[in-house]
């Protein structure tokens, strides 16, 4: 009988906050009273005070509820793979994910100057995602993953780029770009890899510019400072993520993208070697968002590193394939055009099959 209380009072104030929300969210918190609020909820007007007392502590509570600070630390803890590029990019995904269910509340909050108590508590939350995110950002630059930098600025620098991109939506009307969201996170986390990553390093100790170090003016096309040449082929297909990433790693997507291999097997740690005479291994294997793999022709001296990412779309999936560390601008060129071939292949692998919806 008590779990059965307990239960029927949880559930009446997830139903007053949720009405709150969706009643201020068309007209203002000044605009709606405890009663109407209670009705829409379905219970009583005592309840309501019962249970929060003012229709003010009602919606504190409800942006304490449904704010990001615990999901946020829980992404940290279970998403984190220790691959900048990867990490930010899920990091972006799931922020992105809170802040479009909670928009509502932000509507809100941000609209009435009289809730300045409420945002001055709500803080807390932004205030944790700083410390998570920087923390990680310490623990990157002690793995030896990014350069020497003022990690708590660059994790600040993340969040307010992303806190702009949702705020420049919020309020509806034209948007600046055409850009989605999904290409806000992607352009964000590519831009911070480029910028922190070890290969790209144009940062001092005292985590400033070094004007000097990194790609040197006039240097080649495509030419990094550690990574030697590299190319990157991005395409959007008509395809879920999850058709997409089960034909690449189907016998056919394969056969499109790395050659005759009968026996490769997509998974961490495994070999393959193509009838052409190709060869490699898969380092990093993650379903349904990315792999990576040290990957060499026949006749090249050394690997080179590929990695092949899946990015949801506005209108299906985007298909980044990148790869490094090739030896010179004629090896570029040539996996250029072989990367933009490869990509026509996979689109017309998927099409028709399941996930695939054309345009």
């Amino acid at each position: 009988m008590d779990k059965l209380i307990a239960h029927d009072r949880t559930d009446s104030r997830e139903k007053l906050m949720q009405a709150a929300i969706d009643l201020m969210a068309d007209r203002g918190f000044k605009g709606v009273s405890t009663k109407e609020i209670a009705a829409a909820a379905g219970v009583s007007e005592m309840t309501l005070f019962r249970r929060f007392g003012t229709k003010l502590t009602l919606l504190e509570q409800a942006v304490e509820r449904y704010h990001y600070a615990e999901e946020m630390t829980n992404a940290f803890e279970e998403k984190i793979v220790w691959d900048l590029g990867a990490d930010l990019r899920s990091i972006g995904q799931v922020y992105h994910e809170i802040m479009a269910r909670n928009r509502k509340l932000y509507l809100i909050v941000l609209k009435d100057d009289a809730l300045a108590g409420v945002r001055e508590k709500a803080q807390r939350h932004p205030k944790k995602m700083l410390e998570l995110l920087t923390d990680y950002l310490n623990e990157m630059r002690l793995k030896g993953k990014i350069v020497v930098t003022d990690t708590q600025m660059r994790a600040m620098t993340f969040m307010w780029m992303h806190f702009g991109a949702f705020v420049s939506r919020l309020y509806g009307g034209a948007p600046l770009s055409e850009a989605s969201m999904e290409d806000v996170i992607e352009s964000s986390a590519d831009l911070f890899e480029r910028a922190l990553a070890p290969q790209h390093d144009e940062w001092r100790s005292d985590g400033n510019m070094n004007k000097t170090s990194g790609r040197e003016a006039g240097s080649a096309v495509g030419r990094t400072k550690d990574a030697g040449y590299q190319i990157g082929v991005r395409r959007t297909v008509p395809a879920t993520v999850e058709a997409a990433w089960r034909f690449l790693t189907g016998k056919e997507g394969l056969r499109a993208w790395l050659g005759e291999a009968e026996s490769a097997v997509v998974r961490e740690g495994e070999s393959f070697a193509t009838r052409e005479g190709d060869s490699g291994r898969f380092t990093i294997v993650k379903p349904l968002s990315h792999m990576r793999l040290q990957w060499m022709k026949s006749d090249w001296e050394a690997p080179s590193t590929l990695q092949i990412r899946l990015l949801p779309a506005k209108q299906g999936t985007t298909i980044s394939i990148h790869q490094e560390k090739l030896s010179g601008p004629a090896a570029r060129e040539e996996m250029k055009a072989h990367w933009e071939g490869v990509q026509k292949a996979i689109r017309m692998g998927l099409e028709g099959g399941p996930g695939y919806a054309p345009n």
